[in-house]
């Protein structure tokens, strides 16, 4: 989950580790989403980060950009974080 590893590089309070990320993927796959968007994250960010400011600072606009940021690098064929 390269979205994941993007945001463990993010100065937040308490970084997701792997209980959050099964629990994450299992509510997107609950919600049958097949591809992230900006929506899903938004809709699903509680699950993943459990700190409201942390929730507050990625939402929106910067999930988005993070997203964005993410795809570009799997496009590239990009290693480390995004594979």
């Amino acid at each position: 989950m390269a979205f994941v590893q993007h945001l463990r590089e993010r100065d937040l309070f308490k970084l997701p580790g792997i209980a959050e990320t099964i629990d994450w993927a299992e509510a997107l796959i609950q919600l049958n989403k097949v591809a992230l968007d900006p929506a899903a994250i938004d809709d699903t960010l509680g699950v993943l980060l459990k700190y409201q400011d942390d929730i507050a600072k990625i939402e929106g606009s910067e999930a988005a950009r993070l997203l964005e940021e993410v795809k570009r690098e799997v496009a590239l064929g990009g290693t480390g974080s995004s594979t």
